[in-house]
């Protein structure tokens, strides 16, 4: 009997292991990543608001608020991410956010009411190997006075001149941001926050590390191409650069256009829309052809265009007549002429350095 009782005992505590073992396991499974819940509220009123539109960089997601304010994004790998809200009649604000395995990181954040009074050329900058030195421009869309404006981060691989300044109406800063690349082993990510008048903006920082291969980062992909930098006509319209070919003497890049406000009808003026390549050759916007979505009609100046809210839409434009000795467009010209129900930031899309 007592040789049973010490057989039982030793059973049940082996048992017991057993629980806590698995238990252990199937608790590091779960906590691998995180959550990022929170609650956007109106800065007057601490009302909820519905319909923000959230980004979160890196990874590039996005949603939007419910009618109870509310917004999450789920199985995050642990790590520092920030996240931007923005909606219509109220300043664009940011926020820096530190996601913990097994643990639900707080976004909650604040809109204050009024119009953007600045903007960023680029929401990202993305260095090739080898690769030191960047530039984007601070940009007063305001409709009166000067904006001042500062930039903070806290990475030490990096250097931005100047970390503030003042930009008069209708005006651009350009800011340089360069990489001190015996700081770092590995690919690296960080955010610049570009603060002004009660504004909270992000700009992205990729950098790879290595050394080049094949040539360098600034060549396009064979068949592919490339396009160095695209400002947006508005901070909510997003656009993709996709691909540009030349065949003959003709020219031809597509990218994604994405309206993330509600539905709009918008005109074009063809025949303001240059173009110049890198020699200094100029293609008027009349020679110029623009397509959107499946149409095999190009755009016209008396043709209205509806974009539908959060669809991407494919577009393409089609450039003739360029110059022997061209290597790629340096700038090209989308120019806005109206539009409705709203009216964007800046009223033309430009496109820069795009290779074929």
């Amino acid at each position: 009997m007592k040789t049973s009782k010490v057989g039982l005992a030793l059973l049940l505590v082996c048992c017991a292991w057993a629980v806590l073992i698995v238990t252990g396991c199937a608790k590091d499974e779960v906590d691998t990543t995180g959550t990022i819940y929170g609650i956007v509220n109106d800065a007057d009123n601490g009302e909820p608001v519905s319909g923000v539109y959230v980004v979160l960089n890196p990874r590039g997601k996005t949603t939007n608020t419910g009618s109870d304010g509310r917004f999450e994004f789920l199985d995050m790998e642990p790590g520092q991410y920030t996240i931007q809200i923005s909606k219509n009649g109220y300043k664009t604000n940011t926020k820096r956010i530190s996601v913990v395995a097994g643990e639900q990181a707080s976004g909650d954040m604040v809109l204050e009411r009024g119009e953007s009074r600045i903007k960023l050329s680029t929401n990202s900058l993305a260095f090739a190997k080898e690769e030191t030195s960047k530039t984007f421009d601070v940009m007063n869309i305001g409709t009166s006075g000067s904006v001042s404006w500062s930039v903070t981060f806290t990475e030490s691989w990096l250097k931005v001149t100047p970390v503030n300044g003042m930009t008069a109406q209708g005006k651009n800063s350009t800011v340089v941001v360069n990489i001190d690349r015996e700081k770092i082993s590995q690919d690296m990510t960080a955010n610049l926050l570009v603060e002004a008048d009660g504004e909270s903006m992000p700009m992205e920082i990729s950098v790879k590390f290595g050394e080049s291969e094949g040539g360098g980062g600034d060549e396009p992909s064979e068949g592919k191409g490339s396009c160095g930098e695209i400002v947006s006509c508005d901070s909510e319209v997003k656009i993709e650069f996709l691909s540009c070919v030349k065949n003959a003497d003709a020219v031809e890049f597509q990218f994604l256009l994405t309206n993330n406000r509600e539905d709009w009808r918008i005109w074009f003026n063809r025949d303001q829309s240059d173009g110049v390549d890198d020699k200094g050759n100029s293609y008027p916007g009349y020679n110029t052809k623009f397509y959107v979505g499946n149409s095999d009609s190009f755009v016209t100046n008396g043709n209205a265009v509806s974009l539908m809210k959060g669809v991407r839409t494919k577009c393409r434009v089609l450039v003739p007549g360029i110059k022997d000795g061209a290597s790629f467009l340096q700038r090209l010209d989308w120019v806005i002429s109206s539009s409705q129900p709203w009216s964007p930031q800046v009223k033309k899309i430009t496109f820069t350095e795009v290779k074929w």
